[in-house]
């Protein structure tokens, strides 16, 4: 298995400007540069983690080749619940592994285990299956980030998407991908304490059969 140096992803400076006005044309497009260029420091770090979770899943594989998808997944996605519901795989992450409150940027945790989504849908879900990323929060209306989503229907479709777009960016098919956000509507527990209300706070992937009955 290759060996992969993995440093911290996620990590895009915001330049500050300058007391007096907002600097000359030649500090904008230095300070542009070196956006682009930790932006694309921080690509090739998620990639690298895609590959590692890849190397990871295939090694798995090759020792345990009759493990089903679902044992799979529970030995080697960390922060994340899976289960079978009918026909259908279920990998459940709550919000505070994937986001800051009231934020849609995906934290470096977040990257980690969705590198090891990434590589079991891709490894043992690779042909017959549709992949829809769920959004979901608990009932309690938004406050601190009040100016970035107009209500819980924003926020949750707008971090499904999120999520999406990176299960996109690194090897998924856009064919294959679908998203939804349903708010405080579908909760696995009722809102009724702080323990509860942050398990409803998640993101659910979801593999679909594409036909009734199988995978192919």
């Amino acid at each position: 298995m290759k060996n992969y140096r993995i440093a911290a992803v996620g990590v895009i400076a915001i330049a500050s400007l300058t007391l007096g006005g907002c600097g000359s044309d030649r500090e904008l497009g230095y300070k542009d540069t070196q956006i682009q260029e930790l932006e694309r420091v921080n690509r090739e770090l998620e990639n690298q983690l895609v590959a590692c979770a890849n190397d990871k899943t295939r090694a798995y594989i090759e020792r345990n080749p009759q493990a089903p998808p679902l044992q799979v997944g529970k030995d080697l996605i960390e922060n994340a619940t899976l289960h079978e519901r009918d026909v259908e795989l279920v990998i459940s992450i709550e919000n505070s592994v994937l986001f800051k409150p009231g934020s849609a940027d995906l934290s470096t945790s977040a990257k980690n285990t969705l590198s090891h989504v990434i590589a079991l849908i891709n490894q043992k879900y690779h042909d017959g299956f549709y992949v829809r990323v769920d959004g979901h929060t608990d009932d309690e209306k938004i406050s601190r980030s009040k100016d970035q989503w107009d209500d819980n229907w924003d926020l949750s479709g707008g971090r499904s998407q999120k999520v999406l777009h990176f299960l996109l960016d690194h090897g998924i098919p856009a064919a294959k991908l679908g998203f939804a956000g349903f708010a405080d509507q579908r909760p696995l527990d009722p809102n009724t304490s702080a323990a509860n209300r942050a398990k409803n706070r998640r993101v659910e992937i979801v593999v679909i059969p594409m036909h009734p009955g199988g995978g192919k």
